[in-house]
């Protein structure tokens, strides 16, 4: 059954080669006709020139397998090119070529000549029934006169009396009965095509009616367009009125809360900056002075261990100021070229990040960074402070057994992305911190980077002023902070850092090592600044490492002396409240001595003044409190630089 299947489709394959969607049902049917007819008509010619050539008739076998390779490529024209009519003709002629061979031959004697009456069928069914029989008479007339020359001369002997008898009748026989046939086919086909036609000029007159009543109901829908036109066009204009002053009081709101958030920032800030620089001066005696006892102590003295205690405690309080001066926005020094993966890395071996992984033990940190992520600009101090809080916050978050995955990407928009923040289009450097913590909800979100706002327990999870040094160091940097969340989902923070095109920006990973602290060879340096106690330090620790140290307090005081006795060095305090600041300072000096070699020092941090001085040619800044190796590399670099 399914060899039937496949052998049904085949032949309706072969019937419907050449068939094209712009012929009519005639030429359709002619097509599938003329298709059966030469396959069959092949398949037999291959086998009966088989058999010739079996029986050593070869001009018989040539001729049969020569019809049936003309036969095979009028096929495969028909199957290209879809030309009915050509193919009709030139087939109809090749048969009758090809009887008319056979009879001429004695190939048609015995019984043979039954294969002639086929061609009636072809003819009239392919050609039609005036082309048919016109075709058809030919090959009769042709088999008549052969008949006649065999039968009245005694030249040929093919065929005798008793041939002719069986063979002309029966051919005048089936010849009628394929023209009735076939002319009750047209003369069907004729009356339906007459009816088609006059069914199709039904339609088209429905149609030219249906068209006159659509066209009375379009000036009727006209005529009510128009009246409702008006209205319409004042609803439209009324919705946009409507959505542009909701539009217009969404971005009211929003710029409403950015200038407020702006401003709180800003006032914080301006606390932060003066009570940080006040904590810096405090501090420069906590740490420095340890720092210059442990010069002169013994390895094995006691008092070691008290003095490094109380170094590293000025230094951790140095760190909690450093926040405050990133709330205040001035916490970004120089910034140079780095690699964000360093960062992190270093930060994953920092003993901060071990002592969050003992505290839970039952979170699991993945991380994913991209090798080939290009440098940013950037402080790598204010970076690992985002990485320690976001990272610090993420575990927090968690409270348990979970997941945090850290990953860096980059990732170029071509539009803006409207998150938390809106974040233009442009060429970014992605730090995303996922955890499957607990998560927050809208208003928590909105709250999250305001300073001392925290939900967690004071005194044991921070100080509230993570989330805001985070943000004040990303927006140092020149970035965007996006962040998703849902209560019980967890907490994704993605930190946008614009990739460095900059390419005077200092390129530098080493770290610079400890100098010797006796590495001056007794050159002059003056000290300028307003503070008694930060006064007596810098002179102890220059005398101590081996420069000779002058000291005054003001402005006006270093224009005086300087103009007496030049120094090699000027250790500059920019902010001095009585009389002329550092920059002003600073100007001053270089009327008197535009060489002359000066080190920037503030406990504020780099502000808009302390920018403008490097500017004017000063390369060196040293930010209170300091050590004596920070001083002493410091003054050795300046001393040795050339101008």
């Amino acid at each position: 059954m399914k060899l039937l299947t496949q052998l049904l489709k085949i032949i309706k394959k072969i019937a419907a080669s050449g068939v094209r969607d712009t012929h009519d049902s005639e030429s359709r049917r002619k097509i599938y006709l003329l298709n059966i007819f030469l396959f069959t008509a092949i398949l037999c010619l291959i086998s009966l020139g088989s058999l010739a050539f079996h029986q050593h008739a070869s001009s018989l076998a040539l001729a049969d397998l020569t019809i049936a390779v003309a036969l095979s490529a009028l096929l495969i024209y028909l199957r290209y090119s879809g030309n009915q009519t050509l193919c009709s003709y030139i087939g109809a002629t090749l048969i009758n070529i090809f009887y008319c061979f056979l009879f001429v031959t004695g190939g048609v004697s015995g019984t043979a000549f039954m294969w002639l009456y086929t061609y009636p069928i072809i003819a009239l069914f392919s050609l039609g029934l005036r082309h048919g029989t016109i075709a058809t008479s030919l090959l009769f007339l042709f088999s008549l006169f052969v008949l006649a020359v065999d039968l009245l001369t005694q030249n040929v002997n093919l065929y005798d009396f008793s041939f002719a008898l069986r063979f002309l009748p029966s051919f005048l026989l089936i010849f009628g009965l394929t023209y009735i046939i076939e002319k009750s086919r047209a003369d069907a086909h004729k009356a339906l095509v007459k009816k088609q036609e006059a069914l199709t000029q039904a339609i088209v007159s429905l149609k030219k009616k249906e068209k006159q009543l659509q066209n009375a109901q379009d000036k009727l829908e006209h005529r009510v367009a128009e009246r409702t036109k008006e209205l319409v066009d004042t609803n439209k204009q009324l919705k946009a009125e409507i959505e542009d002053r909701i539009k217009a009081e969404k971005e009211t709101n929003r710029l409403q809360n950015a200038l407020s958030r702006a401003q709180k920032m800003e006032v914080l800030g301006r606390l932060a900056g003066g009570v940080a620089h006040d904590l810096n001066n405090v501090l420069s005696g906590i740490v420095s002075y340890p720092d210059f006892l442990l010069i002169d102590i013994p390895q094995d003295s006691h008092l070691r261990g008290p003095l490094e205690t109380i170094k590293k405690s000025g230094e951790r309080a140095a760190a909690i100021v450093q926040d405050l001066l990133t709330l205040a926005r001035r916490g970004v020094t120089v910034k140079i070229e780095l690699s964000l993966n360093s960062i992190l890395k270093e930060y994953f071996d920092s003993p901060e990040y071990t002592s969050l992984c003992t505290l839970h033990p039952d979170i699991t940190v993945e991380t994913n960074f991209d090798d080939t992520i290009p440098r940013l600009k950037g402080s790598p101090v204010h970076l690992q402070k985002t990485i320690m809080n976001l990272v610090g916050n993420a575990f927090e978050a968690v409270n348990g057994k979970g997941n945090i995955r850290i990953t860096t990407y980059c990732r170029q928009l071509s539009s803006s992305v409207h998150g938390y923040e809106e974040i233009p289009k442009g060429n970014y450097i992605v730090l995303e911190v996922r955890d499957d913590g607990a998560g927050m909800s809208a208003g928590v979100i909105s709250n999250i980077f305001e300073p001392f706002y925290t939900k967690k327990e004071m005194g044991r999870s921070g100080t509230g002023l993570g989330m805001t040094v985070v943000w004040g160091a990303v927006k140092d940097h020149d970035g965007f902070i996006d962040i998703k969340s849902t209560p019980g989902q967890g907490t994704t923070i993605y930190s946008y850092f614009p990739v460095s095109s900059d390419k005077n920006v200092i390129v530098s990973e080493a770290r610079q090592e400890s100098i010797s602290h006796n590495s001056g060879k007794g050159q002059k340096v003056l000290i300028v600044d307003d503070v008694q106690e930060q006064r007596d330090i810098g002179l102890s620790i220059l005398k101590k490492i081996g420069y000779r140290a002058l000291a005054v307090s003001s402005g006006e005081e270093a224009v005086k002396l300087l103009k007496q006795k030049p120094v090699d060095l000027v250790l500059l305090d920019m902010i001095m409240l009585s009389g002329m600041d550092g920059l002003d300072t600073y100007r001053k000096i270089l009327l008197i001595s535009p060489q002359q070699k000066v080190i920037i020092v503030s406990g504020y941090s780099e502000n808009e003044r302390v920018q403008e001085a490097l500017k004017m040619g000063n390369g060196a800044y040293l930010k209170k409190p300091y050590t004596i190796d920070e001083m002493s590399r410091m003054i050795d670099q300046e001393l040795s630089s050339t101008r």
